[in-house]
Formats: C-alpha cells, sequence, structure tokens
C-alpha cells in the first residue's frame, strides 16, 4: 500500500507535466492526495465499464492517459465516469500530451513496437523517428504493423518504407514534419482525409492505425515501472479492449 502522492511524484519524473500542452488537462483530477491505496488500476481511457472494473478489482485509483475531465463539466449524471469515480471513492491520475512528449512515454513506446532503430525523439512536436528493421513496401509494412500493434485495421498510402516517423494518437498533422525531417514513412492513429492526399502527392507512405492502437502501448511498460517502484501495491491493466471493430 502507498499513498496517491507517492504514486503522483513518481508518475511526474516520468512524465512531468510540464511537458503538457497549454490546453490540456493532466494530474490528479479526482481524488485526494493523501489517499492510500493498495490496487491500482491502468487503462488508456477512463469510461463508465472501467470505473465499475476498478470497483470490483478494490482499486483505489485509476491511472490513463486521457484525462476524465477535459471540457468544463456542466451536469453530472450516474452513467457519467467522474460521477462513479466520486460514488465509489475512486482517484483518477491522467498523464496525457505529457506522457506523449515524455522519452519513457507513448511515442518511444510506439516506436519499440514498431522495431524501429536509430531513434530521434523530436518531443515538441510529438515526433519520434527512426529507421525501419528493414525496407519493404507499404503493403507489407501496413501488415506488420497491424500485427504489431494488434489494431483492427490499418489504412495507408503507397510508397516505400525506409525511415519512419511516428506520432501516436490524433498526430495526422505530423506528415508534414516527417516529410521536411527526409522521412519516407509516418504512422499515426488518426490520418484525415486531407492529409492523406497530401502524403500521396508528397511520395510519403502514410498509415492509419487508430488512436487506441497506437497509444495502448504504453500502459504494459508503464505498469511495470510502477510494480517496481511500489512492490507492496497492486498495479492492473484494464481488460477493456479497443473500443471499435472492423469488418
Amino acid at each position: 500500500m502507498t499513498s496517491i502522492r507517492n504514486i503522483e511524484a513518481f508518475c511526474k519524473n516520468i512524465a512531468p507535466y510540464e511537458l503538457a500542452a497549454e490546453w490540456d488537462n493532466v494530474g490528479l483530477l479526482v481524488g485526494a492526495e493523501n489517499d492510500e491505496v493498495d490496487t491500482v488500476l491502468l487503462a488508456l481511457d477512463i469510461t463508465p465499464e472501467v470505473v465499475e472494473e476498478a470497483h470490483a478489482a478494490g482499486a483505489g485509483l485509476i491511472i490513463s492517459h486521457h484525462p476524465v475531465i477535459f471540457d468544463p463539466l456542466r451536469s453530472l449524471m450516474p452513467d457519467d465516469p467522474v460521477y462513479l469515480l466520486a460514488k465509489y471513492g475512486v482517484g483518477a491520475l491522467c498523464l496525457h500530451t505529457d506522457l506523449d512528449r515524455a522519452e519513457q512515454g507513448v511515442n518511444t513506446e510506439l516506436a519499440k513496437a514498431l522495431g524501429l532503430k536509430n531513434t530521434v525523439f523530436y518531443p515538441e512536436d510529438y515526433l519520434l523517428v527512426g529507421d525501419a528493421e528493414q525496407p519493404t513496401d507499404a503493403a507489407d509494412f501496413a501488415v506488420f504493423v497491424k500485427e504489431k500493434l494488434g489494431a483492427p485495421s490499418v489504412r495507408y498510402t503507397d510508397g516505400r518504407v525506409t525511415k519512419v516517423a511516428v506520432s501516436s494518437g490524433a498526430g495526422s498533422e505530423g506528415v508534414t514534419l516527417a516529410h521536411q525531417y527526409g522521412f519516407d514513412a509516418f504512422v499515426t492513429g488518426e490520418m484525415k482525409h486531407h492529409h492523406f492526399l497530401w502524403a500521396g502527392s508528397h511520395g510519403i507512405a502514410a498509415f492509419d492505425a487508430g488512436h487506441f492502437s497506437t497509444e495502448n502501448v504504453v500502459i504494459a511498460p508503464l505498469t511495470r515501472l510502477l510494480e517496481q517502484e511500489f512492490p507492496t501495491t497492486e498495479f492492473i491493466i484494464s481488460r477493456q479492449d479497443c473500443p471499435y471493430r472492423s469488418v
């Protein structure tokens, strides 16, 4: 058992809050720093299902990537995750753009999952770049990405893949930076239509592997770090999977 304060302090060392974007809402959003917890649940999102799962497991804290409170709260209904957190006395610690920009964060783990070599991190651009394990074409690389990330599907543009840039989640705009930095492939979680068009016209093989799949890669490594730091506290990963399916 340990305090939420101690867990938050450790998480701030991994993903300092000052790395977060100005518009973001990170940190302890629900709960009290002095509360003691013996079980912590980690999840990408705090949904009603995740809160119920945490309550059933006896968890006093949920650590998530996406903030459970982002826009101003104008009402609270019984099925709202914030309502449920308060009802069950479960805290919420959210590490968002600070974890995207952290050296041990989301983009680093995404690059590891894809086996990138000789990586260079551009945290201010939410971008990490590196060499592919071996040169290949876009179709084969799309299959590789789908397998490594467990993605329901991967949309892509044609091209050759040798030097890869990654930007997890809604990182579509990073495709122009990938081109600027001299990379011929770009992997993200949400690729907008006009960015696909731009990529195709500039010789970039662009891959949209889904928001969940490109970010959930950070949950297991973060869990391991917490387990090592707090051996008397149980850290469990949510069973909630990708919220969408593909046919």
